[in-house]
């Protein structure tokens, strides 16, 4: 078991998403929020066909685990401990308050930290050159302090820094020479 903790855009949702493509294990997401037992029910009877037909292993990620009662939580411990899914969950919340004691002893947490100014420029470039993910099929001329403000203005956040350059980039108008 594998928690994320750590602030809104920090990249837990996106390291969950590499380590699955890494491990070449199915990715299946559930948000705490919205999910029910039955959910997870239906996921795991999906990753115990995966895992016995296909021998494909099945990474459920639950987002905002710390929404999960007891009773929920309760229910993944089964199939966690034998093998059928990999859990890794997301928090925003101090796991060791949140999560029950059976989940919790079986946990490895990492804490994820804001992204600093420097690294949030770094990602802003990055998007900005991407042609798939990006806008690197435009040609996008962005003055540096215009990044620097929006690195300052999100707090750390990526997730924040992309929607504020992608509302940018959508809604200037392009010059008349390109």
């Amino acid at each position: 078991i594998l928690i994320l903790y750590g602030p809104p855009g920090s990249g837990k949702t996106t390291l969950a998403l590499v380590i699955s493509r890494m491990t070449g294990a199915r990715f299946k997401s559930l948000n705490a929020v919205t999910a029910n037992v039955q959910d997870l029910r239906t996921v795991i009877e999906e990753a115990k066909y995966f895992k016995t037909e296909q021998n494909e292993r099945t990474i459920l990620f639950i987002d905002e685990i710390h929404r999960f009662n007891k009773a929920q939580q309760d229910v993944l411990m089964p199939d966690v401990e034998s093998g059928i899914v990999i859990l890794i969950g997301s928090t925003t919340h101090n796991p060791s308050f949140s999560v029950n004691g059976p989940l919790l002893s079986r946990s490895t947490i990492f804490e994820l930290r804001p992204l600093n100014e420097e690294e949030l420029i770094a990602v802003l470039k990055q998007a900005l050159q991407d042609p798939e993910r990006g806008f690197g099929t435009l040609k996008v001329e962005i003055d540096p302090k215009a990044l620097e403000h929006i690195a300052k203005t999100a707090s750390g956040d990526a997730r924040r820094a992309l929607n504020a350059l992608e509302v940018g980039v959508l809604t200037t108008q392009p010059d008349e020479n390109g």
